[in-house]
Formats: structure tokens, C-alpha cells, sequence
């Protein structure tokens, strides 16, 4: 039984492929509020075991969301791509929760998300 999960990507949840890499700027009725990047990774749950003779599960999406606000603030959030469904509703409308805030989204193309990754966020591509 290996120490880490075995090697490999999870097989793409295919509902998230519009949002796979892309930035969105975030607006409130007050105007510009910031901007979120999102991220898709592939993680694993340890099943059982310990040490050398841990068990995992099949690999499985995680969704990371990156937030920059206007006001300074900064935040991330990695939630279980199945966790998710009701929210990408939201997304698709162009709404956005975070806590007890909604913003509007308008999402970015892809040039403008990588500038965004880069220049706000500061992740490796």
C-alpha cells in the first residue's frame, strides 16, 4: 500500500470545464468588487491505514476558488467539485456567493484569465 496517492489526474468533471482556469471580475451595486480565479485539482481520500500501508480512494476533483476584493481582502476556498452543483447554477447566471456576500460575475475570456492568474493571484499556470 503506497504512502501517497497513486499517481494521475481524476477523470474531468465535465460540468466545470467552462470555469477550468478562468477568472471572473466581481461586481456589487456599488461597482467593481474584485475578481475570483478558479482551479480545478486532483486530490484523493485516505481510505484507511496508516504509515507505509495507507489506502486512497479513487482520485477526484476538488475545486479552487481564489478571491481578490477591491477592499482588500483575499481568500480561498477548496470544495469538492460534487459539493458544488447548486452553485454552478449561480455561476452560469452570473452570481457569485461568497459567505454572506453575493456578487455579480462576469466571466473572462481566456488571454484576460491568464492576466488575472498572473498579475492578481500570482499562480503558476
Amino acid at each position: 500500500m503506497p504512502w501517497h496517492p497513486p499517481p494521475g489526474d481524476a477523470d474531468p468533471d465535465h460540468r466545470f470545464d467552462p470555469y477550468r482556469e478562468r477568472a471572473g471580475r466581481l461586481f456589487t451595486d456599488g461597482g467593481e468588487a474584485g475578481f475570483v480565479f478558479v482551479r480545478l485539482t486532483t486530490a484523493a481520500a485516505q481510505l484507511g491505514g496508516a504509515l507505509w500501508w495507507r489506502r486512497w480512494s479513487i482520485p477526484f476533483e476538488m475545486v479552487q476558488e481564489y478571491y481578490s476584493l477591491t477592499d482588500g481582502r483575499f481568500t480561498d476556498i477548496v470544495t469538492n467539485a460534487d459539493d458544488l452543483a447548486d452553485e454552478l447554477l449561480d455561476w452560469s447566471a452570473g452570481r457569485l456567493g461568497v459567505g454572506n456576500e453575493v456578487y455579480r460575475v462576469e466571466w473572462l475570456g481566456d488571454e484576460e484569465s491568464k492576466l488575472v492568474r498572473d498579475e492578481v493571484f500570482g499562480l503558476e499556470p
